[in-house]
């Protein structure tokens, strides 16, 4: 009969690294975004750059970003069920 299971302490470290990923990102955004908004560019292709970064780039960092956040709760959540898993 095969066991099921993880290593728990692996679970940890994978949501732990998950988590620290996404506020990484979160931070690069909030500096490239800081950095974009402090070039003074003027102008038709500052105005479709600054556009194609807000409706863009923007978001799909912050879904990125929100994707690591959740999937680092979730490794955390599954290690925290195997650990009463393994004690019932």
């Amino acid at each position: 009969m095969a066991l099921l299971g993880a290593d728990v302490e692996a679970l940890r470290n994978l949501g732990t690294r998950l988590t620290a990923g996404s506020n990484d990102i979160q931070n690069q955004k909030n500096q490239l975004n800081n950095q974009l908004d402090g070039v003074d560019w003027r102008g038709p292709d500052a105005d479709r750059f600054r556009d194609e970064w807000r409706s863009n780039h923007l978001p799909a960092l912050e879904r990125v970003a929100r994707a690591l956040e959740e999937a680092g709760q979730q490794a955390n959540r599954n290690a925290q069920q195997q650990t009463e898993a393994s004690q019932g």
